[in-house]
């Protein structure tokens, strides 16, 4: 800040000094400098040094800018599917006739501050040096977890009864499958893998979970296998445990979950337990189809359905 002060406290040297005896020349000499430049100051000088300031020198257009068509395009399908996320939006947006990049979509509508403002997340730290594994194809692994569906959804009487969403999420295409049930027990995850592999579409090679009592016993009680994991080696499936106190090798159907949370739950009331599944089974059939920027802008069930037609 104190060399641009210097630069203007200079600058208005100068144009007094020319304006005093209406020389140019004179001024250029004294002040070691060029007769236009003096004359560029003289002209812009209103008597405030915050007048020679030098001014932005980005063009006012460009031929390739953005059109009022295709922003009003943007902005529009923007506030359409915006909660579905950007890849979703630029994927709608190219079903219109949009013809540009994704990273120029983004552009305009972080300049436009179209997009909410959120706190920025806390840097976090790797608290070990434990790699996800690398997925080929669908069903090489799938990621399961337990949520809470809130209180605050629901508008009728449970009657004391809490409710859970069973998620299974495979690794390489991101197809989910979700099934809401009214007890956190190792007998519903067991009925929910007798359903997975048919809902997805896919044969199951590998199961993750964390070390939830719905999935394993406590190893330092008992080394009786719960239901579940029974169920895994009748359906031929191997099992994997994340490392206690690790939600983030359990990632990605963590992230889910917090999707959920954000577009279903924080914006639906159930009026009723025959409401809540009908809500829930709409939301899951849109999710599948959603398109994803990790995916290469295709969603859940085209990736699949292109992978298994190459290899036929």
């Amino acid at each position: 800040m104190s060399i641009i002060t210097e630069e203007m406290r200079y600058r208005k040297k100068v144009v007094e000094y020319a304006t005093k005896h209406n020389n140019n020349a004179l001024a250029a000499r004294r002040y070691y400098t060029s007769r236009m430049q003096v004359k560029r100051w003289r002209d812009k000088y209103d008597g405030s040094w915050k007048s020679l300031k030098n001014r932005s020198r980005r063009p006012h257009s460009h031929p390739n800018q953005h059109t009022e068509a295709e922003l009003t395009l943007i902005q529009k399908t923007y506030q359409r599917y915006g909660h579905e996320g950007l890849a979703q939006v630029f994927v709608e947006c190219n079903k219109r006739g949009y013809k540009r990049s994704y990273d120029s979509m983004c552009k305009q509508i972080r300049d436009r501050k179209w997009n909410k403002k959120r706190k920025a997340a806390k840097r976090r730290y790797p608290k070990s040096k434990w790699r996800p594994d690398q997925v080929t194809f669908p069903g090489e692994k799938v990621q399961i977890d337990i949520k809470y569906v809130p209180r605050e959804c629901l508008a009728f009487d449970s009657h004391g009864i809490r409710y859970y969403q069973i998620t299974a999420i495979d690794e390489y295409s991101r197809k989910r499958h979700c099934k809401i049930v009214d007890e956190k027990s190792v007998t519903h995850t067991a009925h929910f893998m007798l359903i997975l592999e048919k809902e997805l579409g896919f044969k199951i090679h590998t199961v993750q979970t964390d070390n939830g009592r719905e999935f394993i016993n406590d190893r330092e009680v008992t080394k009786k296998e719960t239901i579940f994991e029974q169920t895994l080696k009748h359906l031929g499936i191997k099992y994997k445990n994340t490392r206690p106190y690790s939600p983030w090798q359990n990632g990605k159907v963590e992230r889910s979950h917090r999707e959920d949370q954000e577009r279903f739950y924080d914006k639906r009331s159930f009026q009723s337990v025959e409401d809540m599944h009908k809500q829930h089974k709409r939301y899951m059939t849109r999710e599948n189809n959603i398109a994803r920027k990790v995916l290469n802008f295709l969603n859940p069930n085209q990736l699949v359905k292109n992978y298994f037609a190459e290899v036929a």
